[in-house]
């Protein structure tokens, strides 16, 4: 599953990188009272990089709760692993039926 997402990125990084430098004007850009005028592959190359870095802010909360959620289940399990090995019931694959 890593690879394969890895592999996606690196093609759409390329694919990007290509069509950026396929477009080799000049582009206006207008932000309030600012004015300037860009290379078309600077202000392509420069977007794609804040989505991803947006993208990137954005899955920063799931996978802090979803961190904190396995720090927890780890403990619980340790500390039920321990309890159980210490009040004696062995282990957990005997058959009490047989």
């Amino acid at each position: 599953m890593r690879t394969s997402f890895l592999i996606l990125s690196l093609i759409i990084a390329i694919l990007a990188v290509i069509f950026a430098l396929s477009n080799p004007g000049y582009v206006t850009l207008r932000f309030g009272p600012y004015k300037t005028e860009q290379s078309t592959a600077l202000v392509v190359l420069v977007s794609f990089a804040l989505g991803v870095l947006v993208g990137i802010l954005v899955t920063i909360p799931g996978r802090i709760k979803r961190a904190r959620e396995i720090r927890q289940l780890r403990k619980q399990l340790t500390t039920g692993s321990e309890a159980a090995s210490s009040s004696g019931l062995g282990s957990m694959t005997e058959n009490p039926y047989g």
